[in-house]
């Protein structure tokens, strides 16, 4: 069985040697983003930015359809593309991508032409231009990133076609040569590099005439295209052709008194050997054809000098001007960085000039004679701010130039390209080459466990690879144990002259010189403090107590820094190393510390509140000190609640899981006020393994304050958790600890709502009869209490144990008193769910019709409601229903939107249900009739208790 996939022309897919017809349009931009991503994750917003110009508010929507379409089309490779932390990722193995194969050809043929072979680079690289059949992904839109990576894409594949022809020159072939070079300049007739290469092989083949019109032709598209006309190399082979009447034309000479060209000044430093950044290399190289001028960026470790350095070394033979290193000491602990007119002097004096006596105007002046008309590559290393290099650009201008930079300097008007850390496998890999291969093989899961505490920045783990090499004795285990604890790993990250701590340091007392910069560490420090996943400006002006320009203005020096990283709009997040140095920092001041962590905690737990209710109130909630005094963030409806609720789960988690660490009676109330206010929205987004892990951590808290509810509510919670996650009989044995607890307080609201769970615990656990009692008896205690919201809730219960015991005309009798009483009180979240178990009723009687009806305003309602736990459940039973009917294609398609679902909120038990019911599907059994087996449609189905 095999895979392919074509971005080298139209977007193809074939599978099995057989090619696919794919769903035209945007579905074929969205597998042109993936493909772009070589099996990384995309995330979601890029995705969106790549499939419109203005993504319509259904964009999230629709892309879930066309991934859906996609793995129908994928067939038996529809497991490859996967929903991964809110983006989608598609794995392609190595040779399957024409991508990769044209990368290929044209790194060997690199290699082939520094080897002296280049017939042999000619060889590979006219292979490797046969793999494109049209532009990139041809035919199609060019939106955000996409746009700009298909652009790049066709960019190397014209820098290709010019090496094709440098290498045919050099291998004899003029003709060639000439014969790639034509139809390039006739489609971009403003490429003066290809130009040149046009005219040199004429001059070579001896057709003088011919190359004479060529350079006129160059001059006219040039004058027609920038407004000027040919540039110093094309001037000088019209200069020698118009002298020369007989023989091969010399190479252009380098301008008045630079190095001869027999011997090219080089400063370069012995490159430093790289594991992975293949593709970064190739991806440079292309940037690097069309800018000739490039900043790398990145945070402090991630090795841009390091890359800096293996790209120069490739760029050499084709800068035979000279190649020059020059370390401008922005980043080095104890070294103040160098100023322009010391850098411009130290570059002079490389190429052989003698700055002494001379003006800085003067010397910059000579310096760009010099670099004028000769092929040079420059490496500016470790630049502080865009100011220390501007003018030198700008006197550099005809040369090749590398910057490498923390900040991003995007004033610079140069190509720009981020560095980041690396991946697992190449994490491992510079490990093993440090320390030893036969360590790494023989314990690949401590390996892994390294590679992850050292953040997968190079600098770390060359640290740690270094100290292993030096202690032959220790173990990768011996390792873990150094590293596992948080509050020592920057200890630990240190060996001789290199200290994560000490490089991350140095980035603070940059930015503390800058305007502003005080500003921008004390609200990183601040950060530091409550030590959240994520910062957006609204934590930032509850931390800080500044306006929102204020915050966002610093929030963009930390981040032009590389201190922090931005994503999405407005929110930012930190490398763990970085998170680890910024606690540190935030520990220094305890006073200051304390009253973060109270602000931020008043915060969270006051708009989480404010948010729960407007997706169901709270009326038994007990004041406590966990108010603002003005809401930071309000909320019209139930959307914008949700929203902001999962935007911030992963922070309102993080302090949950501190608070509950630290032990004190603060902390312990926090802990158990978060647990009642991410209920029911984590349940309903289907994040059953955070709700456990939030519950079991309240446990604890609600135990050493004595609460007696609190401890049955975490009891209660950890519960629905584990149903979901399939360990039912520990779920009823833990409803049945609560249920005690609320006895012994005399809470009957509570020992009803905790009943209502029961019932729908028990009912997933097969045990009917017992789900039945359980919910009759809550259902007469709220009835007693005139709990109209509570009596709705429990008759849907009942409703759907009584349809899977048979009774389906009591089921209908029960759910169209909920629908009564939720549309009477409003209640949108709840008549979803009625809705639901109204249509499942209809499904099982044999009534299509009616249920496809009450499905649809149940999808709708889900939807509207935010409630992906009843949208998936409304997906596989009318996936059902479609199968019973015939239509196996619609089937197929819910059970790959429901698939999509389950695998974006992380339910490894749905999951399983959706792909268990596509195999039924695609097996001879699942080919048509109507299922009489009650336990593959409650399969399908599920229950659809609320226990909310």
């Amino acid at each position: 069985m095999t895979v392919g996939f074509g971005l080298l022309g139209p977007v193809n897919l074939c599978v099995d040697g057989r090619r696919v017809a794919l769903p035209t349009g945007r579905p074929q931009l969205l597998l042109a983003a993936l493909l772009m991503g070589r099996g990384r994750r995309v995330s979601a917003d890029r995705l969106r930015g790549s499939l419109w110009a203005e993504p319509p508010p259904s964009a999230q929507v629709n892309m879930r359809a066309y991934v859906a379409r996609l793995r129908v089309a994928l067939g038996p490779y529809r497991d490859r593309l996967t929903w991964v932390h809110s983006g989608y990722a598609l794995r392609v193995e190595p040779g399957e991508l024409d991508l990769d194969r044209f990368e290929t050809d044209v790194r060997d043929a690199l290699d082939a032409s520094r080897a002296g072979r280049p017939e042999q680079a000619a060889d590979l690289l006219a292979t490797g231009m046969r793999r494109w059949y049209g532009e990139a992904a041809e035919g199609l839109p060019r939106y955000g990133a996409l746009g700009h990576g298909l652009d790049a894409l066709d960019e190397s594949r014209a820098v290709a076609v010019e090496q094709y022809a440098d290498a045919c020159v050099e291998a004899g072939r003029t003709d060639a040569a000439v014969g790639a070079l034509r139809p390039l300049l006739a489609d971009q007739p403003g490429r003066e590099s290809a130009w040149e290469g046009l005219v040199q092989a004429l001059v070579r083949s001896g057709d003088r005439a011919a190359a004479m019109a060529a350079l006129a032709a160059a001059n006219a598209a040039l004058l027609a295209t920038f407004g000027r006309g040919a540039g110093w190399v094309l001037q000088d082979i019209e200069r020698k052709l118009l002298h020369e009447t007989s023989g091969p034309i010399p190479r252009p000479m380098p301008a008045p008194g630079a190095a001869s060209p027999d011997g090219p000044p080089s400063t370069l430093p012995p490159p430093v050997a790289l594991v992975g950044r293949q593709r970064l290399l190739a991806r440079i190289e292309a940037e690097l054809g069309a800018a000739r001028m490039l900043v790398l960026h990145g945070p402090a470790g991630v090795g841009k000098s390091a890359l800096a350095g293996n790209l120069a070394a490739r760029l050499a033979p084709s800068c035979p001007g000279g190649q020059l290193y020059l370390d401008l000491c922005g980043s080095s602990p104890g070294l103040t960085p160098m100023t322009v007119e010391e850098a411009i002097g130290s570059l002079l004096r490389a190429l052989g000039g003698d700055r002494s006596g001379g003006t800085p105007g003067a010397e910059a002046a000579e310096l760009g004679v010099r670099v004028g008309g000769r092929r040079v590559l420059v490496v500016l290393d470790n630049v502080v701010d865009a100011g220390q290099v501007r003018r030198l650009l700008s006197v550099l201008g005809s040369a090749t130039v590398i910057v490498t930079s923390r900040t991003t300097l995007p004033t610079l008007d140069v190509a720009h390209l981020a560095v980041d850390e690396l991946d697992a496998e190449e994490s491992i890999m510079l490990l093993a080459r440090h320390a030893g291969t036969d360590r790494f093989t023989s314990s690949p899961r401590e390996a892994e466990e390294l590679a992850a505490m050292c953040g997968h920045l190079p600098l770390a783990l060359r640290i740690v690879g270094a100290r292993l090499a030096s202690r032959p004795e220790w173990t990768l285990a011996d390792m873990v144990v150094r590293l596992s604890d948080e509050q020592y790993r920057l200890d630990e990250l240190s060996c001789d002259d290199l200290a994560v701590r000490a490089s991350l340091a140095v980035t603070c007392d940059v930015l503390a010189e800058r305007a502003g910069g005080p500003e921008a560490l004390d609200l990183f420090d601040r950060w530091g403090m409550i030590c959240t996943p994520t910062l957006d400006l609204d934590l930032a002006r509850v931390l800080t107590g500044a306006t929102a320009r204020e915050v966002r203005t610093a929030l963009d020096r930390v981040a032009d820094a590389g201190l922090i990283d931005p994503y999405g709009t407005g929110r930012y997040r930190l490398h763990d190393l970085v998170r680890i140095y910024a606690v540190e920092r935030g520990r220094r001041d305890a006073a200051a510390r304390a009253a973060a962590i109270h602000a931020a905690r008043c915060y969270f737990l006051d708009t989480a509140r404010r948010a729960r209710d407007q997706v169901r109130p709270d009326p038994h909630r007990l004041p406590d000190v966990f108010v603002e005094a003005v809401p930071t963030v309000t909320f019209t409806d139930q959307r914008e609640a949700l929203g902001w609720l999962e935007a911030e789960r992963d922070n309102l988690l993080a302090v949950a899981r501190v608070a509950a660490r630290d032990g004190t009676p603060e902390g312990d109330l926090f802990a158990v006020g978060m647990c009642t206010a991410l209920y029911p929205f984590l349940p309903m987004r289907g994040h059953y393994r955070e709700l456990r892990e939030l519950a079991e951590n309240a446990l604890p808290c609600a135990r050493r304050r004595g609460s007696r509810p609190d401890e049955a509510t975490a009891l209660t919670y950890v519960a629905v958790a584990r149903s979901r996650l399939g360990e039912t009989e520990q779920a009823v044995d833990g409803l049945r600890g609560a249920l005690a607890l609320q006895t012994t307080e005399g809470d009957s609201h509570a020992v009803a709502v905790t009943h209502d769970h029961l019932g729908v615990v028990l009912a997933a656990a097969g045990r009917l009869d017992e789900s039945r009692m359980s919910f009759l008896r809550a259902l007469e205690m709220h009835r007693q209490r005139d709990d109209r919201q509570r009596v709705g809730l429990t008759l849907n219960n009942l409703a759907d144990v009584l349809l899977q015991l048979g009774r389906t005309e009591a089921a209908l009798v029960n759910l169209r008193e909920s629908l009564r009483l939720r549309r009477e009180l409003g209640d949108e979240l709840g008549l979803g769910i009625t809705m639901l178990t109204i249509g499942q009723v209809y499904a099982r009687s044999g009534q299509p019709r009616h249920a496809y009806g009450w499905l649809g305003k149940a999808l709708t309602a889900a939807r509207a409601t935010g409630n992906r736990e009843a949208e998936w459940r409304v997906l596989m039973v009318r996936a059902q229903v479609h199968r019973d009917t015939g239509q196996r294609l619609a089937a197929r398609d819910d059970l790959h939107l429901a698939l999509a679902l389950s695998e974006r909120i992380g339910d490894p038990n749905g999951t399983r249900e959706v792909r268990r019911a596509l195999a039924e599907l695609d097996s001879p059994a699942g080919t048509g009739g109507r299922s009489v087996d009650g336990e593959r449609c409650r399969a399908a189905g599920g229950s659809t208790g609320d226990g909310r």
